[in-house]
């Protein structure tokens, strides 16, 4: 069976004139219409896909990919003609683990055309804990429903191998409206505008269009209120006094961010919406999902400052290769300073966690002898990007320490404010900073700790972050 579907998988490449580095096909409108049955645990979607050929070919059939308990129903034109697909719940080439619905659509594109298809599903929703990526517990409930990408719960242009997704998650954003139905003593949340509220029959319907073009779609359900302050909407499930802090300490955050980095290029409001312990913190420009465990507990914000920092990244592309994902070393960072700085009890907690990540880096690196090898500028071509919640940040700490406070937020935020529209390269990053900042030896501590592992010596030796700082000085 895998023989077979290598096979299909390869037919399908080679007849669309698919590149290795890009699928043509991009979504650029999604208009999504859900509704649930809570007593089977069932969904019912309708789903308008506006697609573009991006290529000077044409392309004959549209890979998308669903739930593996997803089925589709109907595939039609843009005319309303019914059109022939295929579907096969099939392992992910490089993730085995990972079974998803795999529809091939007999359409096609010409060169730089632009169609919609409608694509009528329905089925269960169950998580993918089981592949190991445990935050996926997605599922239709009563008492909470997520609706998101990470569980392929709404179709989504691809095909089933991990490089291909890895590469095509970000080649094209979109704006998306969507009609989401359930029963009337629930709610629905978006980070979209709500253009409109309707009740009928016991039922209510929420309709959201996005804000401005995105990559994903979030849906929670559940019992929501809402709370808002400052550029925060907030979602939250019981606890008013947390969703009060959130908003308090969102405020104060973004107060800081903006005092360091420039002007947030987004106007818009951005919607915060309380998720369930263990689902994983997701962020784009205009929402953040926050697990339970980081909703508002006691004193420790960490979650909300590091989502909120994702509003001032710079979206990284590195052309053929994989983006290293270093930002998300940089909202650990950002995390341990915003606190340090909120709060003063929590003098040196900066210091104190980069230091703590040093004896986790040491250990990591005698454990995985890759470290060694593999710079950070590749955790992304080879799925180390584990890694890149740790060693950036305490690359960030050292930088931070070192060029002092006013220049570290001189670079990271004249490169925001330069490249927030257009995107950038991790070489464009390290090229930026050594131009603005003057620093000679700027080059050399990039090549060590960028694109080299020369890092590694330091941390080996037991270098704390004040020795490695004075190393550089």
């Amino acid at each position: 069976m895998k023989n077979i579907i290598k096979l299909i998988l390869l037919v399908f490449l080679s007849t669309n004139v698919m590149s290795q580095d890009r699928i043509p096909l991009v979504t650029d409108h999604y208009h999504l219409k859900l509704s649930f049955d809570f007593a089977t645990q069932t969904m019912q979607g309708s789903c308008a896909m506006t697609i573009i050929n991006q290529s000077d070919a044409t392309v004959k059939q549209v890979p998308v990919l669903l739930y593996r308990l997803l089925n589709v129903e109907s595939v039609l034109s843009q005319e309303g003609r019914p059109l022939p697909f295929k579907q096969t719940v099939t392992r992910f080439e490089g993730f085995p683990k990972l079974h998803l619905n795999w529809i091939v659509i007999d359409e096609a594109f010409l060169p730089n055309e632009t169609k919609t298809i409608h694509i009528e599903y329905s089925g269960f929703l169950l998580g993918y804990s089981e592949t190991g990526m445990q935050y996926i517990t997605d599922r239709i409930s009563p008492k909470f429903t997520l609706i998101r990408n990470d569980a392929y719960s709404y179709p989504v242009l691809g095909i089933p191998d991990v490089s291909s997704m890895r590469m095509n998650a970000f080649a094209h954003f979109f704006e998306y409206e969507i009609e989401v139905t359930v029963p009337d003593t629930l709610v629905a949340a978006n980070g979209g505008r709500l253009m409109s509220l309707t009740r009928q029959n016991d039922l209510a319907t929420y309709r959201y269009k996005s804000k401005i073009p995105n990559w994903r779609i979030d849906i929670a359900i559940g019992p929501y209120k809402k709370i808002s302050g400052g550029r925060l909407d907030v979602f939250y499930l019981t606890d008013t006094l947390a969703a009060t802090s959130i908003v308090n300490h969102g405020i104060k955050a973004m107060e800081l961010y903006n005092n360091w980095w420039g002007e947030l290029q987004n106007e818009n409001t951005i919607t915060v919406i309380e998720t369930e312990r263990g689902s994983g913190g997701q962020a784009d420009e205009t929402a953040i999902l926050l697990p339970q465990e980081g909703f508002g507990v006691g004193d420790d914000f960490t979650y909300l400052y590091h989502e909120l920092s994702h509003l001032w990244n710079v979206k990284i592309s590195e052309g053929k290769g994989f983006e290293p994902r270093w930002n998300e070393g940089l909202a650990t960072f950002c995390e341990y300073l915003v606190s340090e700085k909120l709060s003063p009890e929590h003098e040196s907690l900066l210091k104190t966690g980069a230091n703590n990540m040093l004896r986790r880096l040491r250990n990591d690196i005698r454990r995985t002898p890759a470290l060694l090898e593999v710079p950070m500028a590749d955790y992304g071509n080879r799925s180390m990007t584990r890694h890149s919640y740790t060693q950036p940040m305490v690359m960030f700490t050292v930088l931070h320490y070192w060029l002092g406070e006013e220049t570290f937020n001189t670079l990271l935020g004249g490169f925001y404010q330069e490249h927030h529209a257009t995107g950038a390269s991790t070489k464009d990053f390290t090229n930026y900073c050594i131009a603005i900042s003057g620093v000679e030896k700027l080059k050399v501590f990039f090549d060590d700790w960028v694109y080299t592992t020369n890092y590694t010596k330091l941390i080996l030796d037991g270098l704390d972050v004040d020795a490695i700082v004075n190393h550089y000085n």
